[in-house]
């Protein structure tokens, strides 16, 4: 292993399947890293399988889209990275992100969480707040997607005190208790049943339930940000690849896969 990385992880464990069909059959997990995002990509690249999931207690320079830190307590939250190698082309990337989400907010659907929604293109909130982010990595060929590194950060433990005013917890919005590891297999299991249906090109029904649950994006007013670009307009739709269609103010109708989303004026 780098060298770099050696010095930066305690404590490995490596662990057996959750009997998943891709997603969880190898699991290593780690009590503080750098970036489980990091470790992935470095599995990835050492030819680790698809499925492999890296887990970590806590993360010392955890990572959100766009630069952003994502701040990882130690024992405060769920945060973890897994590989993908799928069949797609560059123009479906996207789907990995949203399926990721929906497996997300379906799982805290399981667990009687009320009032989960997704905010396109990686965030899930519980009662408009950020609950969990998720952050898609490409590793590229010319147009050919190698692998892709997606990693989850999910508040669990974290007083109010101790994050964003934007963002909230499980403990926040409940006062039951949460177990961490029984959280993690919850999850998984949802993305490895959403990740089949996917390869299964059950994108369509799955595009529905984006839909379903966006609805605090579509219909509002937004403006979505990118590298040096940016569209304003009126969220009104996502295509077949999950990509935000926004119509501007001039009649256009623009298709954006990614990019920084500020909901400007709520659907009245």
């Amino acid at each position: 292993m780098d060298e770099g990385l050696i010095h930066r992880i305690h404590k490995r464990e490596t662990k057996k399947d959750l009997g998943t069909k891709i997603v969880g059959r190898k699991i290593c997990s780690y009590d503080l890293v750098t970036s489980t995002n990091d470790l992935a990509h470095f599995f990835a690249q050492h030819h680790e399988p698809e499925g492999l999931v890296v887990f970590a207690k806590g993360q010392t320079h955890g990572r959100g889209r766009l630069g952003n830190a994502w701040v990882s307590p130690e024992g405060k939250g769920l945060y973890f990275s897994f590989i993908l190698r799928p069949k797609l082309s560059l123009s479906k990337a996207s789907r990995v992100t949203l399926m990721t989400a929906l497996a997300v907010r379906r799982s805290l659907s399981d667990i009687h969480i009320e009032d989960v929604s997704i905010k396109w293109p990686n965030d899930v909130l519980v009662k408009n707040k950020k609950i969990c982010g998720i952050l898609t990595e490409l590793n590229v060929s010319g147009k050919k997607i190698n692998y892709v590194v997606i990693g989850v950060g999910l508040n669990v433990l974290s007083e109010a005190h101790e994050l964003p005013k934007e963002a909230t917890s499980l403990k926040c919005i409940s006062s039951r208790e949460f177990d961490i590891a029984d959280l993690a297999h919850i999850i998984l299991k949802r993305i490895d049943e959403y990740y089949h249906r996917m390869l299964e090109d059950d994108f369509t029904t799955m595009i529905d339930e984006i839909k379903e649950f966006s609805k605090l994006v579509l219909g509002g007013r937004v403006r979505v940000s990118w590298e040096d670009k940016e569209v304003e307009g009126y969220a009104v739709d996502f295509d077949e690849d999950g990509n935000l269609v926004i119509r501007r103010d001039n009649g256009f109708l623009e298709k954006i896969s990614s990019g920084h989303l500020v909901l400007l004026i709520q659907k009245g």
